[in-house]
């Protein structure tokens, strides 16, 4: 038999409504700051922009926001954002990790990211578990799936890590606080 999201074949590009899913997380979090990465169209942005007190935008691509007294745009890379974070040290609850779908850069925008997390806080990635192989395109997942696996054979210890296997995925990493790590 068929895995469920197999069944209609070729299934819908998405089958799983993660922003939904990310504004749930957000109205349940409350973030005081929380980033994107890879806004594009600004759909996922907006729906969680009202649960912040400061949400910020980062896209190499103008994008399509209304100005809001809570919203920052940033119309650069993302390495470029996350250095003037961490010179700024700047904190954050929650962030979207959606803009180059390659393994390289999804795994880098991490490294340069999670130390900026709060103890408790979360980073979301998108397109993490893609059905099919023509889905590997460049131009779609590409090998972003990747990122969570290296993710967590790599820092077991600092991140709990769980992807939804719904096309195309959606990994959760929530960052342990090191006082509920006997280990730590």
């Amino acid at each position: 038999m068929n895995p469920i999201f197999l069944r209609n074949v070729p299934p819908p590009l998405e089958t799983f409504d993660h922003v939904a899913l990310l504004e749930f997380f957000a109205s349940w979090i409350k973030p005081e700051r929380y980033l994107e990465l890879g806004v594009r169209d600004g759909r996922c942005f907006t729906r969680i922009q009202p649960h912040c007190s400061l949400a910020i935008s980062v896209d190499m691509a103008p994008v399509p926001l209304s100005p809001a007294p809570n919203i920052e745009i940033h119309q650069m890379t993302t390495d470029a954002y996350l250095e003037y974070a961490r010179n700024e040290n700047l904190q954050f609850d929650m962030v979207f990790i959606d803009a180059d779908h390659s393994y390289e850069q999804s795994y880098q925008d991490f490294i340069n990211v999670k130390d900026l997390v709060i103890e408790d806080g979360f980073i979301f990635f998108h397109d993490t578990y893609p059905y099919a192989e023509y889905m590997l395109d460049a131009t779609m997942s590409h090998d972003c799936y990747k990122t969570p696996l290296q993710i967590k054979k790599q820092f077991t210890k600092q991140f709990e890590i769980v992807t939804l296997p719904f096309n195309p995925g959606v990994t959760i990493c929530k960052k342990v606080a090191s006082k509920d790590l006997p280990w730590m």
